[in-house]
């Protein structure tokens, strides 16, 4: 159920759209452990510190004795202190956090597991069932609606699930169906069942074998976005009382945009009061066999 929304993009230059496949092998990398929890910041400042002395060490070859925590971390003191080239420097430590999308996405996923577990509580599937459900309007507000509005919905595509559930374990084939505009206008137009396939995880929302894919939940990143996030590290961050700056991401979140973030970055701290700027990126993602940590010096 994909549409093209004419007034999806609001005005703003879009760097990249994507949509989720249904399915894979090892289900949606979301859902899997991080390598490190960004909210715990202290575990977070140490894995970037040690990151950041071996990359100063094996990469521009500096003399790196240590680095440590630094204790009086308050307003903008350092994070950590490290011993670079016989002197002590403060380091800053920063995430670029894209908030458009991460709202687009935590809302996303909070509507789709409600919805899902309104869907289970009525009838949960022998089998992994994903639901992909289409919306009517022409932009990208997430919809609004009561509790009661989603239970209902949740009523019927409950009751679909249920007479259908001898098709959808035989066939694999999308049943696709249309909904009263009357009473669904404002959240839903229609939906389609898709059993996910023997040995493989849904990449949608959800849990009990019943999964969701709203309309709405696509990801977007715009270059104002990108642009907005430059400023608001650049004003929080300059006129600090460090010398280095490391900022760094999560490359599951930029999807390929990081030319457009380091542009960005560049432009906006070519005039800082830090000597040093780096932009540090990586897959927060646990299992990686071959895991890959870019450092891109910005000033």
């Amino acid at each position: 159920m994909l549409q093209f929304n004419k007034n999806l993009n609001k005005g703003k230059k879009q760097l990249i759209g994507r949509f989720k496949l249904p399915f894979s092998l090892n289900g949606a990398l979301e859902n899997n452990p991080k390598w490190v929890d960004e909210k715990e910041t202290e575990k977070v400042e140490n894995l970037i510190g040690y990151l950041f002395t071996n990359y100063l060490r094996e990469v521009e070859k500096r003399k790196v004795l240590y680095y440590s925590p630094n204790k009086k971390d308050d307003h903008k003191n350092p994070d950590l202190l490290i011993h670079l080239d016989g002197k002590i420097n403060g380091i800053q430590v920063t995430q670029f956090v894209l908030r458009e999308y991460l709202s687009r996405f935590n809302q996303a996923k909070r509507i789709c597991e409600k919805l899902s577990g309104f869907i289970s509580d009525i009838y949960k599937p022998p089998i992994k069932i994903n639901i992909q459900i289409g919306t009517p309007w022409d932009s990208d507000e997430v919809p609004k609606a009561p509790i009661k509005k989603y239970k209902k919905l949740a009523k019927v595509i409950a009751d679909k699930v249920s007479e259908n559930i001898e098709k959808l374990t035989s066939k694999n084939e999308y049943l696709n169906f249309y909904l009263n505009n009357t009473e669904f206008k404002d959240i839903a137009e229609g939906f389609n069942l898709y059993p996910v396939p023997n040995g493989n995880k849904s990449n949608f929302f959800g849990d009990n074998n019943i999964y969701i894919d709203y309309g709405f939940d696509n990801v977007l990143i715009f270059e104002e976005d990108v642009k907005e996030t430059a400023d608001k590290i650049y004003n929080a961050k300059n006129e600090g009382n460090s010398e280095i700056l490391i900022i760094w991401g999560d490359e599951r979140q930029f999807m390929k945009t990081e030319k457009h973030i380091i542009k960005a970055l560049t432009e906006r701290f070519k005039d800082t009061t830090f000597e040093l700027v780096y932009f540090m990126t990586f897959v927060n993602f646990l299992d990686i066999q071959d895991r890959v940590i870019s450092v891109n010096r910005i000033k």
